[in-house]
């Protein structure tokens, strides 16, 4: 698939960068975290693109034409959760041996743990204070980079559950107009909400496994960082 030789084209890339901002002999600071930035883009990357790219090009072709059935539909979804799941623990069986590999100069879990920690975490001097950085010109354009992407994330995890609520919901509508026998206010309701058990099944399932290849310290997942992001919403 494309989107795989993209995805591990990035993913080495990724590790030649981090080979090259050594060998330049960047600051500690900088070279942490544009690491960061660097593997926390690429964890976002195979967590979300191959299994967004096979559901949305399966459920195209499953809905074209008058030939729509269950079990197309069925068969897209085992496709787009089996290429989800490959693209993460392939990423997190790399990361795993990167941190092998790194023990032997950077540390024991380098790159799970110490570069994950400053992606994962928000605010300047929070970052830098983790990075050891000195507030440099190269530490601020590098956090300024891991910053456009955290928010970029940040906002992505924020508005999927709204984004699958309103898609389910669309999806239902279309099911109830499908339906020849008769189309009534209780049948739309009923699609809908069928719909969006469905979808946010999908949803958790999904993040679930995407959890795995993003590395978020203390056990967190998807769906806890999404309550606690809608918990500092509330709180405002």
């Amino acid at each position: 698939m494309n989107i795989f030789k993209i995805l591990i084209l990035f993913f080495i890339s990724s590790i030649i960068s981090f080979a090259n901002d050594n060998a330049i002999g960047s600051s500690a600071g900088t070279e942490l975290i544009a690491t960061a930035f660097t593997f926390g883009t690429a964890g976002f990357a195979f967590a979300s693109l191959p299994f967004l790219f096979v559901l949305v090009g399966g459920l195209i072709k499953a809905n074209s034409g008058h030939n729509t059935h269950s079990s197309n539909i069925t068969g897209v979804m085992f496709l787009a959760f089996l290429v989800h799941l490959c693209s993460c623990v392939f990423f997190m069986v790399c990361i795993k041996l990167l941190d092998i590999l790194g023990a032997l100069g950077k540390g024991v879990n380098y790159f799970s743990s110490k570069i994950f920690k400053i992606f994962w975490t928000r605010g300047e001097s929070s970052v830098f204070s983790l990075a050891g950085a000195s507030g440099s010109i190269e530490d601020k354009g590098a956090y300024l980079q891991l910053f456009m992407v955290q928010t970029i994330i940040d906002w992505v995890i924020i508005l999927t559950p709204i984004m699958v609520f309103f898609t389910a919901f669309a999806y239902g509508m279309m099911g109830a107009k499908k339906d020849q026998i008769h189309t009534n206010v209780l049948q739309i309701i009923t699609w809908c909400a069928v719909a969006n058990i469905f979808g946010y099944f999908v949803y958790f399932l999904w993040s679930y496994i995407a959890s795995l290849a993003l590395f978020i310290p203390d056990g967190a997942t998807i769906i806890s960082k999404t309550i606690e992001y809608y918990s500092e919403i509330v709180s405002k």
